[in-house]
Order: C-alpha cells, then sequence, then structure tokens
C-alpha cells in the first residue's frame, strides 16, 4: 500500500501546471547562467562554466531557490485532503498511517526530486551551445553530474521538504508550511552574517544547512586545474554536513509521524453537525444602478480598503513582517564591515543591505497573498454568490491587484523607514 500512495501522490504532482512551470522556470534560469558570457557562477578565469566546482555551487545555490517549488509540492499533501473533504473518507479505510502519511510524503519529494533535475540538464545543454567560445568549457562527465546531484543537491531539498511536511503535519495550513520556511530563510541569512568571518569557516561548514560552506572550505585551495577536473572528495567537514542535515530532515519526519492522527478531529465533526440550517429565502436581485466615474471609484476604493485590510489584519503578514524587520534591522546594526573595515551607513549601502536583506519577504507576500485574494472566494465557496452579483468584472480583479501593489509599497516603506532610523542612530544622515 505504500507503494501505491506513493506512485499516486508522484502521478498526481507530476499532472500539476506548478511542476511544468517550476522545471522550466529553473531550466531557463541555469541554462542562461551557463549559457551568457557575462554570468560566472562557480566559474572564471581558466575555471569553465561546465567544470567540477561551478558545477557544484550551481547545483547548491539552485537548491536554495528552489525552498519555495518545494513547499508548493510538499505543503498541500497533508491538507489537501481535508479542504476537499476526502479526509474522512480516507481515515474509513484500512490504510495504516504510517503509509498514509509517508507515501504522501516519498511521492511528493520524488516529484521535488525530479522537477530539480531541470538544473543539472540546463547546465549540459547549456554547455552545448555553438555560441560560447571552447575555451571556457570543459568536457560533461556524468559521474560529476551525479554527484552534485546526489550528494550535494538531494540533501539539502530532502531537508526543505521533510520541515515543510512537518510544519504542515503540526498546524494543518498552508500559510504555516510559508511562515516556517520564511522563518528558516531569516534564520539562514543571519546565519551566514554571522559566521562570514574566516576563522569561523569549519564551524559554518559543520552548521550551513545546503552545505555551501562545506564546499567553499572543501575547494578553498583547489588550483584551476583541479577546479575543472575532479569534484571533491564526499569525506571530512562535507561529508559530515551532509550527514548531519540528513539525520535533521529525518528527525523532521519522526516529528511529523508523532503529532499526526489519523482520526477524524472532534471539533471538525462537531462543525459538520452544525452547518445544516436551512438555506435563506431567495430574493430577487438587485438591479445594477447607474453611474459614471463617481460609482466606479467608490467601487475601486471600498474594495481596495477590503482586500488590504485581508492581508493587513492577517496574522502571518505580521509575522513576516516581523521578520523582515528583525533580518533588516540586523543586517544594518551588524553588517557594517567589509573585510574588517568599518563601512558609514550611508545611503547608497543602506539600499543595497536592505535589497539583499528584506525584498526576499516581498517576493513571499506577494506571490502568496496574490493567490490568497484571488482564490479566496473559491476556497470558501462563495465564488458562485460573487459572480451573481450585479457587479462589473473590473469591480474585484482591479482592486485586488491595486492591494497587492499597495501592501509591497508599504512594505518597502516600512523598510526604508527601518534604514533611516539606523542611519540617524549612527548619527549619520548624508
Amino acid at each position: 500500500m505504500f507503494g501505491k500512495i506513493a506512485a499516486f501522490e508522484l502521478r498526481y504532482q507530476l499532472r500539476q501546471p506548478i511542476f511544468w512551470i517550476a522545471s522550466l522556470i529553473f531550466f531557463a534560469l541555469v541554462f542562461g547562467a551557463v549559457g551568457i558570457d557575462r554570468v560566472q557562477i562557480g566559474s572564471g578565469g581558466n575555471v569553465h562554466k561546465n567544470s567540477p566546482r561551478a558545477l557544484g555551487e550551481i547545483v547548491m545555490v539552485m537548491t536554495i531557490f528552489f525552498m519555495f517549488v518545494s513547499t508548493a509540492f510538499v505543503a498541500g499533501v497533508i491538507v489537501r485532503d481535508e479542504e476537499t473533504g476526502f479526509g474522512p473518507i480516507i481515515r474509513s479505510t484500512r490504510v495504516r498511517k504510517f503509509d498514509y502519511l509517508f507515501g504522501r510524503f516519498t511521492g511528493a519529494f520524488a516529484a521535488v526530486a525530479l522537477s530539480f533535475l531541470a538544473v543539472p540538464l540546463a547546465i549540459w545543454f547549456g554547455s552545448l551551445m555553438p555560441w560560447l567560445d571552447p575555451e571556457t568549457l570543459g568536457p560533461n562527465r556524468l559521474g560529476h553530474y551525479a554527484f552534485a546531484y546526489v550528494g550535494l543537491a538531494l540533501p539539502g531539498l530532502f531537508l526543505v521538504s521533510a520541515m515543510v511536511f512537518a510544519l504542515t503535519t503540526v498546524t494543518r495550513s498552508m500559510m504555516g508550511a510559508y511562515v516556517g520556511i520564511a522563518a528558516f530563510l531569516v534564520a539562514y541569512l543571519v546565519m551566514n552574517i554571522a559566521l562570514q568571518d574566516p576563522d569561523k569557516l569549519q564551524l559554518a561548514a559543520l552548521v550551513e544547512p545546503f552545505g555551501l560552506a562545506a564546499w567553499e572550505l572543501a575547494t578553498r585551495y583547489f588550483t584551476a586545474a583541479e577546479a575543472n577536473t575532479r569534484m571533491p572528495d564526499l569525506a571530512g567537514p562535507l561529508l559530515w554536513n551532509r550527514m548531519i542535515w540528513i539525520l535533521v530532515g529525518v528527525a523532521f519526519l519522526v516529528v511529523a509521524g508523532f503529532v499526526f492522527r489519523f482520526e477524524t478531529p472532534p471539533g471538525r465533526a462537531r462543525r459538520i453537525k452544525t452547518e445544516t440550517a436551512p438555506p435563506p429565502a431567495m430574493k430577487p436581485l438587485a438591479h445594477p444602478r447607474e453611474g459614471g466615474l463617481g460609482l466606479a471609484w467608490a467601487r475601486l476604493s471600498k474594495r481596495t480598503r477590503f482586500e488590504m485590510g485581508q492581508v493587513f489584519k492577517s496574522p502571518a503578514f505580521a509575522v513576516l513582517l516581523a521578520m523582515g524587520l528583525f533580518n533588516s534591522l540586523g543586517a544594518l546594526t551588524f553588517g557594517g564591515e567589509f573585510q574588517g573595515s568599518a563601512l558609514y551607513p550611508v545611503t547608497r549601502w543602506v539600499i543595497q543591505t536592505l535589497n539583499g536583506a528584506f525584498n526576499v519577504l516581498v517576493v513571499i507576500v506577494a506571490v502568496f497573498y496574490a493567490g490568497e485574494l484571488v482564490w479566496r472566494e473559491r476556497e470558501r465557496r462563495t465564488h458562485e454568490l460573487v459572480d451573481a452579483t450585479p457587479v462589473p468584472d473590473w469591480a474585484f480583479l482591479a482592486p485586488k491587484t491595486l492591494a497587492i501593489a499597495l501592501v509591497l509599497v508599504a512594505m518597502l516603506v516600512v523598510s526604508a523607514s527601518a534604514g533611516v532610523m539606523v542611519q540617524l542612530a549612527k548619527g549619520y544622515t548624508a
């Protein structure tokens, strides 16, 4: 039964548009990085664009960005049956909890791993392009690609997938998974700032979850010839890093297994019993009032305020905003030096720091709340009522778009205010 459930989940994931969209996006990103001479990740100088060192670095960098795709694949595994009402039917069968829970995770993680194959495939295809200078390329060896994919990428993908799976199992909420992955990202950025001193590279090689610090330590003294011809040995800090974080991922799965309850929650059963009130009597539909710009402006302003309120009143938004402020203030306060020399908090440096520390959360808010606002009526089963109202379509679509834009502007204003406060606190106003 475990294998059948995992195969079912994998087939379901492969039929979803997000699988193919994410694969194409990452293929295009990596293909552009390899096929464009100006872009250099892990290469440059005498190091080839498809060298083992460049291959490993590209794969691990893309693993970090792939966190959001992994969340989209794995987070819906548990909550999907509850949202569709199919959960009680499954719980009434003889399916075991282990088969159901970990079969679903195995299928979802297999989809994550298959989607990420677009990254090494893009490196291989990019290196075959005829417009590239042959002097910047080396031979493509299957063993190097396999090492980068299995030894470097899959442990990071497994860690993120297991963490998201555990968060969703505990919270039974997609939002809980997104908030958790945002908190993990903020902690990861803060950790990188704290461990950027070369004296702490040994510690960073063990505690950095994606293995970039361990990879840097393993290839630090490689010559150009070694970087072009061999992968570092899977030993020492690189091996310990991979083993430690695989075990952390397994621990997340164990937590999910202990927390998950296969029985129907009693609170849900009570809600089902109380939601049997007779429907209200039908009334004739109101006729749309004639009006010009005044009526259009009233509809736009009121609906925009309503949609913005849905975002601002969300506890998750407050958490994300607090994380962004914490991360920005930490970077502005403790990141004011370069190679041991203090940096003045000039506006140019503040803007660059905020771009690296705060904008990632802006992207998270834009992606999540755009989907939340657009699909809210359908998820709450009120879309048919909305469609039956005598209001033009733009009166619903335009306010949602404008609300997301204004929310993002508000977040940027908050981040800019944090930068101004840090400058004033340090006595620098230029």
